[in-house]
């Protein structure tokens, strides 16, 4: 944003075909567009991109104020089979690029309705401790580890016959297991939050390098940080899928591989809850809000949530623990209210997908809780 004077966007809506791009472009225009431009899309279907003159201000309420622009602007679209199809963030100047299009409404000098949107006051960081941290010269229990049939599964780059032997190198602890562990998880099993046929097969073991392995609080916790964004890709890929699978009138699908992946990180939790006593604070944080994703699982674990979440009442973790403590109690639509609460000051938060329909108020909350895990733990001490 280095150099904008100003923000200025697009907002863009999917839609079956030309005769409902014309519709929705014409009523985009009418309700307060300056320009709407419709082409069709690579897939099957078309595209209609509203442009969002503003301006707005470079800051975060100005960018929280354009998403809602074009969230109201949404709703319009569904009662056209359209759905929010991302969009783009620009100085003014660029939107001319934008302009050439198969259909083209214009609507000189109009603006859309703009919401109020506040921005709260942030509550102050805390950094969680990796200490103390006593640590065993156990070995990791990777039996059964041969016995799955890894070529006959996929991760993202093909045959997983390799897995294994990542799973031993992070047993032994080399001197290269940050690269190592990235290279299992990001580039691997879970590459750009996508889930394969073998990411499940390999949690197990994942655990019982938590569980067994002898491993220091550091590499716990970036072990448990990725168990919880295993965890998530079955609620964030419904979600992805809830205004598509509105405007069709079907539920939500979740994502390929999403619930199986979901339920083997379920599988680990009982082993994983028996450590609560003897992590530290940063790791114990992350397996809160792991056990706030499975609560029947991890509802014993309820008034340790809750006192850890008083503990740092006032504070970012805090806000996050008092989302993992109503999910474990079952008030979901707490939860939620208070996940819309940090909404309103975590500018780092994309909840686009706080109104999501036909989506659990579960669901919703706890892929919050799941973001800022993943924030929170970069802070630790």
């Amino acid at each position: 944003m280095a150099g904008w004077s100003a923000i200025a966007g697009t907002h863009n809506y999917a839609v079956s075909g030309r005769a409902s791009a014309e519709a929705l472009a014409e009523a985009l225009a009418e309700y307060g567009f300056a320009m709407v431009v419709a082409r069709p899309a690579q897939a099957e279907g078309w595209i209609v991109c509203a442009l969002d003159e503003g301006p707005y201000p470079v800051d975060v309420q100005g960018h929280r104020t354009i998403d809602a622009v074009g969230k109201a602007a949404a709703r319009l679209a569904r009662g056209f089979g359209g759905y929010r199809q991302g969009g783009s963030r620009c100085d003014p100047s660029m939107l001319t690029h934008f302009r050439n299009a198969p259909i083209v409404r214009t609507n000189p000098g109009a603006r859309p309705p703009v919401p109020t949107v506040v921005i709260a006051p942030a509550p102050p960081p805390y950094a969680l401790e990796l200490t103390p941290d006593p640590v065993s010269d156990a070995h990791a229990d990777l039996s059964g580890l041969d016995e799955v049939e890894w070529s006959e599964l996929d991760h993202a780059h093909g045959p997983a016959e390799d897995i294994p032997e990542l799973i031993r190198a992070l047993a032994r602890d080399d001197d290269n297991w940050d690269e190592l562990l990235d290279e299992l998880f990001g580039d691997n099993l879970l590459h750009q939050g996508t889930c394969y046929s073998a990411t499940a097969p390999a949690l197990p073991f994942v655990g019982r390098l938590i569980t067994t392995g002898g491993l220091r609080a550091s590499r716990r916790l970036d072990l448990y940080t990725w168990l919880v964004a295993a965890a998530d890709c079955l609620p964030a890929g419904v979600l992805a899928d809830a205004e598509p699978a509105s405007v069709r009138g079907r539920a939500p699908d979740a994502a390929p591989w999403t619930p199986d992946v979901h339920l083997a990180v379920g599988e680990q939790l009982p082993a994983l809850l028996t450590r609560w006593e003897a992590e530290p604070p940063a790791t114990r944080y992350v397996l809160a809000c792991l056990a706030a994703l499975y609560p029947d699982q991890g509802r014993r674990m309820v008034e340790d949530v809750t006192a850890m979440a008083t503990r740092y009442a006032g504070h970012r973790p805090g806000e996050y623990l008092r989302v993992a403590e109503a999910l474990l109690r079952g008030e979901d639509t707490r939860a939620l209210t208070i996940a819309e609460q940090i909404f309103g000051w975590d500018e780092d938060l994309d909840a686009d997908w706080l109104d999501a329909p036909n989506v659990t108020d579960a669901f919703k909350a706890g892929h919050v809780l799941t973001c800022g895990t993943l924030r929170i733990v970069s802070n630790t001490a």
